[in-house]
């Protein structure tokens, strides 16, 4: 995000959060996944590695689902509402606000819950992220809190408010005729659907899971594919760069100015024949 346009766009400030909370993500707990494979054993095996590891995956996770959440109901209020942001009270309130909230819930709520919890963790380090021993979920309370806050209401705003807006633009297109305003808001609603059809066909598998087994459902049903679906999340993370990128005209057109420019640079010269006079390999004498 070298480009002052990138960084002053409003509608750019939430994906730009999620793009570094991800780049964390890939820091850290993709790294520490393929070592884990790699060795089939967690390592260092140690109490204070596990909970940095399952604050990571937890906490990064959840933030990410929440930060996404609002990024869809804050793309409503660009388009179609902007008046609440005339102010600076209200720029700040409706824009700034809402960011820091979430940052400090989710900081707040997995503090007490993986470092502090009102119960004992147990780690299995022959386990993937130490076996992930959230002793929280044995509370049934902490539980659907947890489920339904953490990831279903999210989860429910990003499908509503990703084909509200879709509906809403496209009516704007083609029933109020307003071309120029569809042009200005077309990268923004093509922003946020790719990501949410990202997060919906890598996360959601997992989440419907979690909750039809806090429901009463036994583990055992699905445990299978909650295996693929605790891998597949991960490729959320690693395709969440291309398809934020892909969704930037401004970002797309500089990095195909830079592969241009490479490409230019990189050419290879090839032979080129040069004429020489009969005498020039000849040896000359001065007496």
């Amino acid at each position: 995000m070298v480009r002052r346009k990138l960084r002053e766009a409003l509608h750019y400030h939430v994906i730009v959060l999620l793009l570094f909370i991800n780049f964390i993500v890939q820091l850290t707990n993709i790294p520490w996944i393929l070592n884990y494979y790699r060795l089939g054993k967690v390592w260092p095996q140690n109490s204070f590695f596990c909970l940095v590891w399952i604050f990571i995956d937890e906490a990064l996770y959840i933030t990410i689902t929440i930060l996404f959440a609002w990024a869809t109901i804050e793309r409503h209020i660009l388009i179609f509402h902007d008046q609440l942001l005339s102010t600076k009270y209200k720029f700040i309130f409706f824009h700034y606000l809402p960011i820091a909230i979430i940052l400090l819930y989710s900081i707040c709520y997995n503090t007490i819950a993986i470092i502090v919890p009102p119960c004992q963790n147990t780690f299995d380090y022959s386990q993937l992220v130490c076996g992930y021993p959230l002793c929280y979920y044995e509370v049934s309370s902490l539980a659907m809190w947890d489920v339904i806050v953490n990831h279903i209401i999210p989860t429910t705003i990003i499908i509503f408010c990703s084909l509200l807006l879709l509906l809403r633009v496209l009516y704007q297109k083609f029933q109020m005729h307003r071309p120029i305003r569809w042009q200005n808001h077309r990268k923004m609603t093509i922003q946020v659907l790719s990501i949410s059809v990202l997060y919906l066909v890598v996360y959601f598998p997992k989440m419907l899971l979690e909750f039809i087994h806090l429901c009463g459902i036994p583990e055992e049903v699905g445990a299978d594919l909650m295996h693929y679906a605790d891998f597949f999340v991960y490729y959320g993370n690693l395709f969440l760069p291309f398809v934020c990128a892909g969704s930037m005209p401004e970002l797309k057109e500089k990095i195909k100015k830079l592969f241009l420019n490479y490409r230019r640079r990189t050419q290879v010269i090839g032979p080129q024949t040069l004429a020489l006079s009969p005498n020039a390999g000849d040896p000359q004498f001065k007496f």
